[in-house]
């Protein structure tokens, strides 16, 4: 019986999918946004900064839709549309960081608690920001040949410079982590005091 009410309890309705698509896109706006005028001053910072910016956005439809699924949808919204820009090892590394998140969420209600929620959107931003080097481990030479069709000389050597350099690839997963349990500081905090009370969540 408790196996049969967890299953209900974990079944996705249409409004859930609504909600997850509405706030997809406006993390996705923001990711954009990020990547356009944060790159060009530091690589670093780009996955940190994003975080950061969508914590309380994250936050709020966590808390909204509240079912396991969650990261692993938005991870895959997002791998699909790097693809869109000929990204497909993207898609391929949020794929399975998607599923490594909903297995750091494994439980009842993880995704009302807030300690587990900034874990899982953690380990989210940490596997955007290893996108860009993962190819570079297991790809290379494709994923250069992709590369110099879209980059000029100086920037494609920064990216093949921070995102296969270790101490580089680890500074931006530590910077990016740090961002995302900010990000859902503050939007924990937009919850107690304003949503909430709003009757939003």
């Amino acid at each position: 019986m408790q196996t049969q009410n967890r299953a209900v309890q974990n079944n996705w309705k249409m409004r859930d999918f609504i909600t997850l698509a509405i706030f997809n896109v406006l993390m996705i706006i923001v990711m954009t946004m990020v990547d356009m005028f944060a790159r060009p001053l530091h690589f670093l910072a780009v996955g940190g900064i994003t975080a950061l910016v969508n914590g309380p956005v994250y936050m709020v439809m966590s808390n909204k839709i509240g079912k396991r699924g969650v990261l692993f949808f938005t991870a895959l919204l997002t791998g699909l549309y790097l693809l869109a820009f000929g990204f497909v090892y993207f898609l391929i590394t949020l794929a399975v960081v998607g599923v490594l998140c909903e297995l750091i969420m494994w439980g009842k209600d993880t995704y009302k608690h807030p300690l587990r929620n900034a874990i899982g959107y953690g380990i989210f931003y940490v596997g955007y920001s290893l996108c860009g080097a993962v190819p570079f481990v297991f790809f290379r030479e494709q994923y250069l040949a992709i590369l110099s069709q879209s980059y000029p000389p100086s920037e494609l050597d920064n990216m093949v410079y921070y995102f296969s350099t270790p101490s580089m690839v680890l500074s931006m997963c530590a910077i990016s982590l740090t961002g995302a349990f900010a990000g859902c500081f503050l939007g924990n905090t937009l919850l107690k005091k304003h949503v909430k009370k709003a009757k939003l969540v």
